[in-house]
């Protein structure tokens, strides 16, 4: 009988996607998957090591699942991911219960390690991976018809709140013929709308070719046959170019969205957190992206309590956010990263003061969403079915990504997976709803 295996995938799409790749290749191996952790003979837990929520939720988790030696069938305990990456020696020590571990840029060696752990040998991998010419077979864990595509690995920029370079190491891009290949197979499987993810989708190919070369591989995805979406996430400002607007413009399976965290608007902070762009450019980027993509829905993060800053940079940030009316909007509190360029900064913003900014930062987002939303009535959006029920079904039109955004409520029960034609005719806060248009 197979030795059943059960994956706990923590953190971002990216990670999500890490974490499929693992599921595949052990299926490849012989092993069975288990959704039920009670069952598995082998857990991984796939870590994030981002904030420190996050790490404590990672560690939280590893201790939760040892406990199904005890309560469940539990053999081999193996933790793979960011946190595993940048804190091995330090989970070597003072987790015990750990059987074996697998870095960021090692993932792909997941049998190995799952084997060694069986056998107790404690293996540990660790290095940068490299993303061609490796076998990728995936098991979805989103639904059938949408799916996260990889389209690169680690990342260049300094900003000085990250340590994401010290976890996924420096950007390399997929090659063009690998994200092609694996689109067509997630297509071919059922998938119908691809969200191309990255730490940055905006520079794929300039380590290939000397320069960004998006725009090419939108045209490239876009002659697959049955896909119906392609949705970016992670695009650096600097980087959005007339080149990736016109792209967008012109490919009808480009859903008009962008993902653009922005992460502050006073160019002091600005300045202080490494990001080499300022209000005004930004703001000439987002008009030139909407003069081209009239309706386009954009999203944003922000990171509120940032050393140094006060009560009149927030201000500048609440009246950017105000006037540039963002369809959707994240805010988060600045925590300090070990071995980043502004740990030496300290923490000096007290907590219930980051806390404060960043409810007022969202509330201001609640009170404008309506009429942002708004603009949307009586506009007729593709909508994917996500779920049905009795007189209502749950769905999601261009406007909104899988996970962070809002759903659109629609009249009437319809297959789930189907895209339907759905007419607008309101908003419920973050939410549309709307019926099928015949």
């Amino acid at each position: 009988m197979a030795t059943k295996v059960g994956m706990v995938s923590l953190g971002c799409p990216k990670n999500r996607v890490d974490s499929e790749v693992m599921l595949g290749l052990l299926e490849q191996a012989g092993y069975e998957l288990t959704a039920a952790a009670d069952e598995a003979e082998v857990l991984i837990v796939n870590t994030c090591g981002f904030i420190d929520k996050a790490k404590q939720e990672s560690i939280d988790t590893i201790l939760e699942m040892n406990q199904y030696r005890e309560t469940g069938q539990l053999k081999a305990l193996v933790v793979a991911g960011c946190l595993s990456q940048r804190y091995q020696n330090h989970l070597w020590d003072q987790l015990p219960e750990v059987d074996a571990m697998v870095g960021t840029g090692e993932f792909h060696r997941i049998v190995e390690a799952v084997d060694g752990a069986l056998h107790g040998s404690r293996p540990g991998f660790w290095g940068e991976m490299p993303v061609g010419g490796i076998e990728r077979p995936r098991r979805l864990t989103t639904p059938q018809y949408t799916a996260y595509l990889k389209i690169a690995e680690g990342c260049d920029h300094t900003c000085a709140f990250c340590a994401i370079p010290q976890m996924r190491g420096g950007y390399r891009s997929r090659p063009l013929a690998d994200i092609v290949a694996e689109a067509r197979q997630l297509v071919a499987g059922g998938v119908k709308e691809l969200v191309l993810i990255a730490q940055d989708s905006t520079i794929w190919g300039h380590d290939l070719y000397g320069h960004p070369e998006l725009p090419r591989l939108l045209y490239e995805l876009a002659e697959i046959p049955g896909l119906q979406w392609m949705r970016l996430m992670y695009s650096y400002p600097t980087q959005i170019s007339p080149a990736l607007v016109e792209a967008m413009r012109q490919i009808p399976q480009v859903a008009p969205y962008l993902d653009m965290p922005l992460q502050h608007a006073h160019p002091d902070l600005l300045q202080k957190m490494g990001r080499p762009f300022r209000r005004e450019k930004t703001e000439r980027v987002i008009q030139m992206i909407r003069d081209a993509i009239p309706g386009v829905t954009l999203r944003t993060t922000f990171i509120v309590g940032f050393p140094g800053e006060t009560d009149a940079h927030f201000q500048t940030l609440l009246e950017f956010i105000e006037a540039m009316r963002f369809d959707h909007v994240g805010v988060f509190t600045y925590s300090p990263e070990e071995g980043t360029r502004a740990e030496p900064l300290g923490d000096p913003v007290p907590a219930a003061v980051k806390e404060r900014r960043r409810r007022e930062a969202m509330l201001l987002q609640r009170r404008l969403v309506g009429s942002v939303r708004g603009r949307h009535i009586g506009q007729i959006m593709p909508t994917i079915i996500e779920e049905t029920g009795s007189t209502v079904s749950v769905g999601r039109g261009p406007t909104d990504a899988p996970g962070i955004d809002g759903v659109t409520y629609v009249k009437g029960t319809f297959p789930v997976g189907s895209v339907i034609p759905v007419r607008i005719l309101g908003v419920k806060e973050y939410d549309l709803v709307g019926e099928p248009a015949t």
